[in-house]
């Protein structure tokens, strides 16, 4: 079952790869020597080819008692080859080109080595005999490059390669746990409690498996954050500009994927509150139609979105997202034609309403396209068609909100779906005035520099998160204390004077100490409660966010974009009440 669940993945694996070497070999020709970068191209795709013909010759002979243990020693050895010739060539490559060709290697191998996580998992030698001569020399070679950026990449490299391996691990793990329970429930097909327990006990792996993996992940992500938004300080070519701004967006659609799994939890958990309101549903609509257009065009779709003088009474940021998800998972669907947002009035109730005119859902699937991580029509399991917790957001968040979401679709016609959403009278609106919301932004801009010199205190069992937060806050001119642990931290304070403005803590800490613990003791400490705090986690237990939220401390997860964090921490330094995030 293992080889099988390889050999499946493995066409999608070689694709990447022969895609990536081509890309790489594009970008390297203004830098290096063209027939050094064309000898490389040329080894690889022998060792593509190479590759494919084994792989057809398994496909041939299959049945023979020696062929999968032949065609697992071919794969492992075709991945020591494939890693060698990305590790050794970007290492020998990083001793003379920009620094900008350094970062692009970073992420290209980033790239193939999470790629290799979800094609090579269930073996972990061919995961290890891709990965150790990928990254390995690479990162040394940056190594005997003495600079405190080499230093930082090195680091975060480091770190993103421990966490990815124990990742792997985790998923090999999950893995052969669930080929077991499989023959587990052949063997009990006629004993329907045992058949129960094992499904649950499945269910169970699943969510452990979930936020011990995202954790895991996001810690490394955190970090490359947080040095990205140091780096993007530093004075910069506009080529390295241009490298470091779309390696931020990448980070920044990694960090979308996690919040997609941490808004399930949230929803699990209870903690969201929605505030209901009356609000006119147009500017809603407005931005919906502005921000979605590009993206149907790109996909030679047009999207229509009329516009409607409704009031409606829901919570404006929850029904956003609902409407987000409806019109973009139509978008992703939809192969030609158009999608179309628009309302109909139904009596005291406004119905909402997305189509579109892609493939249609099969009655039979009209249910369970309501489950997580179910999907039509992606037995690939591509990520550029979401992870399919996209409709499970929406129908819980409708549910929330008491609004009733339904759908009808024909097969080859196209879906659409309606929800519906109590009116409201338009006398019902409160109106703020614009000259009001400008001075606000402008009192925010100063209270931002007013707040400039302050200290701020950092714990973080993490070095790479703990330096990169660090750093960031100082070059925002911030003082900054950063500790390990809350035994460490209070011996580093214990001669200032100075109160702390804001305590920033991660949450789970070493020796199965807890940010909170530590925030109470810094305020325990310093005979102030009401101290400024924010908790940063990748921890996305339902249960940890129920705990914050009755504590009322405002709860980040991991990766922060920079701009959302230095926001949260301009709001948190102007107010000693601040709301807690959604």
């Amino acid at each position: 079952m293992q080889v099988s669940s390889l050999r499946r993945s493995f066409p999608f694996a070689l694709t990447g790869s022969v895609l990536s070497a081509c890309g790489v070999a594009a970008v390297m020709r203004d830098v290096v020597a063209l027939p050094q970068v064309m000898g490389w191209l040329v080894l690889m795709l022998c060792l593509a080819l190479a590759r494919c013909l084994a792989m057809l010759y398994y496909d041939r002979t299959r049945h023979e008692p020696s062929a999968s243990l032949r065609w697992l020693r071919q794969m492992m050895f075709g991945n020591l080859l494939s890693g060698a010739l990305w590790g050794f060539p970007f290492a020998y490559w990083t001793f003379f080109v920009p620094l900008e060709y350094q970062l692009f290697f970073i992420v290209v191998l980033f790239g193939l080595g999470t790629g290799a996580i979800y094609s090579n998992y269930m073996v972990l030698p061919v995961v290890y005999a891709f990965e150790v001569p990928a990254f390995a020399p690479p990162f040394l070679a940056l190594a005997v490059q003495p600079s405190a950026l080499n230093f930082s990449l090195v680091i975060a490299g480091s770190a993103y390669l421990v966490a990815t391996l124990a990742f792997i691990h985790r998923m090999n793990k999950t893995h052969l746990d669930a080929l077991r329970l499989g023959f587990e429930n052949l063997a009990l097909l006629d004993q329907v409690r045992l058949e129960k327990d094992a499904a649950e006990r499945s269910d169970l792996e699943k969510s452990r498996f979930l936020a011990a993996a995202s954790h895991d992940l996001r810690q490394p992500v955190h970090a490359m954050s947080l040095f990205l938004g140091l780096l993007a300080l530093e004075k910069l070519s506009s080529r390295s500009r241009y490298l470091v701004e779309n390696i931020t967006r990448a980070t920044s659609a990694m960090g979308h994927l996690f919040d997609a799994l941490l808004n399930i939890s949230r929803l699990d958990a209870g903690v969201i509150n929605p505030r209901i309101e009356a609000f006119a549903l147009d500017g809603l609509l407005d931005q919906i139609r502005s921000e979605y257009t590009p993206q149907a065009q790109q996909k030679g779709l047009s999207l229509h979105v009329r516009p409607s003088h409704a009031v409606v009474r829901s919570d404006p940021m929850l029904l956003d997202r609902i409407l987000r998800n409806l019109v973009s998972n139509a978008i992703v669907h939809t192969v030609r034609g158009r999608v179309l947002l628009g309302c109909r009035i139904r009596g005291e109730r406004l119905e909402i309403q997305v189509w579109d005119t892609g493939p249609g859902i099969p009655a039979r699937e009209h249910e369970r396209i309501f489950l997580e991580f179910h999907q039509l029509r992606n037995p690939e399991r591509d990520r550029g068609k979401g992870l399919g917790l996209g409709l499970a957001i929406v129908r819980r968040t409708a549910a929330l909100l008491g609004h009733t979401l339904t759908l009808r679709s024909t097969e080859g016609r196209g879906t659409v779906f309606m929800l519906s959403v109590a009116r409201a009278a338009p006398e019902a609106l409160q109106w703020p005035a614009a000259a009001a919301l400008h001075e606000a932004s402008a009192a925010e801009l100063a209270e931002t520099k007013r707040h400039a010199g302050q200290l701020i205190l950092v714990v973080d069992d993490d070095a790479q998160n703990r330096e990169g937060l660090s750093l960031l806050l100082e070059g925002w001119g911030y003082r900054v204390v950063a500790a390990a642990s809350g035994n460490s931290l209070l011996d580093k304070v214990a001669h200032m004077r100075d109160k702390p403005a804001l305590i920033v803590s991660d949450y789970r800490l070493r020796d199965h100490e807890t940010g909170i613990q530590v925030i109470d003791r810094v305020r325990e400490e310093y005979n102030d409660p009401d101290i400024p705090v924010l908790l940063v986690s990748g921890d996305t237990d339902p249960s940890r966010l129920t705990q914050a939220a009755e504590r009322e401390i405002p709860l980040l997860h991991k990766p922060v974009e920079v701009d959302a964090l230095r926001g949260w921490i301009d709001r948190l330094l102007a107010s000693k009440t601040p709301p807690a995030p959604v």
